[in-house]
């Protein structure tokens, strides 16, 4: 199967969501330390939500380039199997066999 998906992102922000709620009631100020803290937590989202959107992004690019293909060869086969087409079909050749005992017929 393929990759696993993780919840890291929206957990993150359920989290930060939480801390955050104590300041909708009542105003306070965030001492330096909390603040680093705070920012780094959001890059790391912010990360995550960009690698998130990149795996989006190539899996959308990807399977638009797969139909995009896949109608390509669909049209070709057409085309090659066209009345007055020049393409053929090599004929079929006897082929030797053995069933690989000694003796087996070659």
């Amino acid at each position: 199967m393929g990759e696993r998906m993780s919840l890291e992102l929206s957990d993150g922000l359920a989290e930060l969501d939480g801390l955050v709620a104590e300041f909708q009631h009542e105003p306070r100020i965030f001492d330096p330390n909390d603040a680093r803290i705070l920012g780094d937590r959001i890059k790391q989202l912010r990360r995550l939500a960009r690698d998130l959107e990149n795996r989006l992004s190539r899996d959308l690019w990807n399977g638009a380039a797969r139909t995009e293909r896949d109608a390509e060869a669909e049209r070709i086969a057409e085309a090659a199997f066209q009345p007055g087409s020049n393409v053929c079909l090599f004929p079929v050749i006897p082929r030797p066999f053995s069933d690989g005992r000694p003796g087996g017929r070659a």
